[in-house]
């Protein structure tokens, strides 16, 4: 590596640091986090695996690598805007004291505004090799109910960061056909809290809680290909593999009021990441209009349940039940002018959550976006891209049945959940 690649490096990791090292908690729909790239986010992701149209192509198809017209930085951040609206159905308690509502209020807006970054560096090493690096928050979840929210006894707080740092490579095996891969570095921080019922009725004032913390680091690859099927039109194939954590920390049980003193513990639980396989196409039907297309796979029936356990076995396992699903995206691109490129996409994410499974950790209903994107090229060496998203998220019931053996109380969430986030994107790109 040459003298001023490892200055640009080490620029790309100083502010890396900077910018992931504020206090952020990270929100998406379901917990995977799209918000990857700016221009993406503008067609909807729509041929992500096949555009690489900047160095964002290292999260999305390394491959993408060596379509680049030259070494290149660049950082973005997205603005997620969620809002979930929650209706109580008929939620209860039941033990010693008979049947009784939980009461309490909606749990309010449990999100609130909050920004995502993403890093990525990208450089020519020869005639065919190109090496980078990209740092990124895949997967994310951020919630805070009110306290007396009717919902409490499954959920109040949650948040989960997954960090990934991902150095990659990329090969050109001929002028038509690309491949590449890297590492997947994740660091996952959790924390999970929901109330305990008291035996003498449900009572936020009376409530005790479970509060659960723990963190883990953990190493997944990912594989991608890009092939021109013609001058026009260019293939992408992406595979990443769900990286498995185990997470350990601590549990720590609060009583509800009168029933004695908190208690820590030694605790683990494992998180366990879907694979996700991406299919894309991009066709230039002339100089200035460009179409997009990309099929994405989840196999999100790994996320199959929540197994905290002690060295004493098991403390508490919540069932999560999520099934295989699917995004659908179509995009174009528009070329103004030298100067402007003009973006808009839609897209179809369909929900991992089941019926009688959904959490209130995730009150997560199928996806459809919607979105508008530009870029601006300033010069040779500096372009700035700029997204907006609107997703609006399907409502969907809660349904959930839970024990508290040690205080004699059974409980049922029941609830409807609807939902909508706007994203605001913007990113800077910088070539050398």
């Amino acid at each position: 590596m040459t003298h001023h690649s490892t200055r640009r490096l080490a620029l790309c990791v100083a502010v890396a640091g900077a910018m992931f090292a504020a206090p952020t908690t990270l929100l998406a729909a379901g917990f995977y986090i799209q918000e990857q790239g700016v221009t993406g986010l503008g067609r909807a992701y729509a041929g992500e695996a096949a555009a690489a149209n900047d160095a964002s192509t290292i999260y999305f198809n390394p491959a993408g690598m060596t379509r680049l017209e030259s070494g290149e930085f660049q950082a973005n951040v997205h603005l997620l805007m969620p809002r979930t609206r929650m209706s109580d159905r008929g939620s209860s308690a039941t033990g010693a004291f008979g049947e009784q509502a939980t009461d309490g209020g909606n749990g309010g807006n449990p999100y609130d505004p909050t920004p995502v970054p993403n890093l990525y560096w990208a450089e020519r090493y020869g005639e065919r090799l190109w090496l980078g690096v990209g740092l990124t928050a895949p997967y994310g979840l951020a919630n805070d109910y009110d306290d007396d929210f009717f919902g409490r006894y499954d959920s109040t707080d949650t948040d989960l960061k997954v960090i990934n740092l991902h150095p990659s490579m990329a090969f050109e095996l001929s002028e038509r056909v690309s491949i590449g891969g890297g590492l997947d570095l994740h660091y996952a921080n959790a924390t999970l809290r929901s109330a305990v019922p008291s035996p003498t009725g449900p009572d936020p004032d009376t409530d005790g809680e479970f509060k659960l913390e723990g963190d883990s680091w953990d190493v997944g690859f990912n594989l991608g290909l890009q092939a021109d099927l013609t001058d026009a039109t260019r293939l992408g194939l992406h595979y990443r593999h769900g990286v498995s954590q185990t997470l350990r920390g601590t549990a720590t049980v609060t009583p509800p009021q009168g029933l004695g003193e908190s208690t820590t513990m030694s605790a683990q639980a494992r998180l366990k990441l879907p694979d996700v396989a991406s299919v894309a196409l991009s066709h230039e039907f002339d100089a200035r209009w460009t179409g997009l297309v990309q099929y994405t796979w989840f196999r999100w029936s790994n996320f199959d349940e929540i197994d905290v356990r002690s060295a004493g076995g098991s403390i508490q396992t919540v069932e999560q039940n999520y099934r295989d699903s699917y995004a659908i995206a179509l995009g174009a691109e528009y070329q103004a002018n030298p100067q402007w490129t003009l973006r808009a996409g839609i897209q179809y994410d369909r929900t991992p959550t089941r019926d009688g499974f959904r959490s209130t950790r995730t009150p997560d209903g199928d996806r459809i976006w919607y979105t508008v994107g530009a870029s601006y090229r300033a010069s040779d060496r500096f372009s700035f891209d700029f997204g907006y998203a609107y997703i609006d998220v399907g409502s969907e019931s809660i349904e959930l049945e839970s024990e508290f053996a040690e205080v004699g109380v059974s409980t049922e969430t029941r609830g409807r959940t609807r939902g909508d986030v706007h994203v605001l994107s913007a990113g800077l790109r910088y070539r050398f």
